[in-house]
């Protein structure tokens, strides 16, 4: 039996190149470069594809063909197994505790005891408004309150020895009380010109100067506990069906890569808005060293469907031209060597950068999984096993 040599591909190279090195030298925009190279590759395919073909004809006659290098891939065996679907929504960070503080009372604020970016303790004194009127209106108060108490002690001491009228104690008794009364008012307001911290955390903002008139409801500050946070997410009602609250999310930031959590839903909201047809869904974390702010951008990825036993591959080997979409496999030819098949498949749902395929695979198929960008149908292979 003879022994044939079909020339090989290292060879054929340099002759296209030296053929073209004329044109080659002349001054080209990148596209021009990028569409030449291109064509090039495209030659290259080519020629693979007809030396394969002739390699095949002269196996089928008998003849013995020498090997020559193939392309250097990694494959792997197709197999079986789960598959989870996700869909992926953003959402938004707030902080669980966190409190805008206005006063109770009108009044010019005399005093700002804290400044951005200091942490408070709960009931710590964080301003305080103007109250010299108040307080001269007590002291007055005081004295008034001071005399009815005599002349109430006195009529009372009369009215027991059953001296005088019982009018004249009546209205000292009633002078008596309604100044006290009036006192203990006066007070409770002084003690609310004094704004104290609800919760302890960090002063993020200041609204208000010193000297500013403060009212109640307009916040003169805002405290934020970062210690444990929110993610809050609005999901369309169309997923309201697919969510299992039992199923935990997968939860990543933009601004923190490396960060994955697998969190438990916290709440699911019961009406929809009627603006853009949404619920909302709410997870909450802690906030170790509080690297995650309020608003902070986030992204949830929640699971919709489960498979068992389907075949899924990663999504980045799916190629696609006028025939549809196609991965490629290695296949051995009768003279055993090893070329790149193009398979065409029917593709599932995508979900976390994977692929269920609906038909065009089947388990034990060998799947390229490195080099495939680099390959034809038909190219010559060298197959390491991933």
């Amino acid at each position: 039996m003879r022994n044939i040599l079909i020339t090989p591909l290292l060879v054929v190279i340099p002759l296209i190149f030296a053929t073209q090195s004329c044109n080659d030298q002349r001054d080209d925009t990148p596209a021009e470069i990028r569409n030449r190279i291109s064509e090039y590759q495209k030659e290259i395919s080519d020629l693979n594809r007809k030396i394969t073909l002739l390699e095949g004809q002269l196996s089928d006659m008998g003849e013995q063909v020498e090997n020559r290098s193939g392309t250097m891939v990694t494959v792997t065996d197709i197999k079986t197994g789960p598959f989870d679907h996700y869909f992926r929504i953003n959402g938004s960070l707030e902080a669980v505790r966190e409190a805008m503080i206005s006063p109770e009372i009108n009044g010019q604020l005399k005093k700002i005891h804290v400044s951005k970016g200091q942490r408070v303790e709960r009931g710590q004194p964080v301003a305080r408004l103007n109250t010299s009127v108040l307080e001269n209106n007590i002291e007055e108060l005081k004295t008034n309150l001071n005399l009815a108490r005599t002349v109430y002690k006195r009529q009372k001491s009369l009215w027991d020895q059953q001296i005088g009228s019982e009018i004249q104690y009546l209205e000292a008794k009633n002078a008596y009380e309604s100044l006290r009364s009036r006192l203990g008012s006066l007070e409770s307001q002084l003690e609310m010109a004094i704004l104290h911290a609800p919760l302890s955390g960090i002063v993020d903002e200041i609204f208000l100067r010193e000297g500013e008139l403060a009212v109640p409801g307009s916040p003169v500050m805002q405290i934020v506990n970062l210690d444990r946070m929110y993610v809050n997410a609005d999901v369309s009602e169309t997923f309201l069906p697919k969510i299992d609250p039992a199923n935990n999310v997968i939860l990543r930031f933009p601004a923190f890569p490396e960060f994955e959590a697998s969190v438990p839903v916290h709440r699911i909201g019961n009406v929809i808005n009627p603006e853009n047809r949404t619920f909302r869904l709410q997870l909450r974390i802690d906030n170790p060293g509080e690297r995650f702010k309020p608003n902070m951008v986030a992204s949830l990825n929640i699971k919709s469907f489960s498979e068992d036993d389907v075949i899924v591959i990663p999504t980045m080997l799916i190629k696609q031209d006028i025939q549809g979409h196609f991965v490629y496999t290695a296949q051995q030819n009768n003279n055993g060597t090893w070329v790149a098949h193009r398979s065409y498949i029917e593709r599932g749902a995508d979900s976390e950068g994977r692929t269920m395929i609906k038909s065009g695979l089947k388990e034990g198929d060998l799947l390229i999984v490195q080099g495939h960008n680099q390959l034809t149908e038909g190219l010559i292979i060298v197959i390491e096993q991933s």
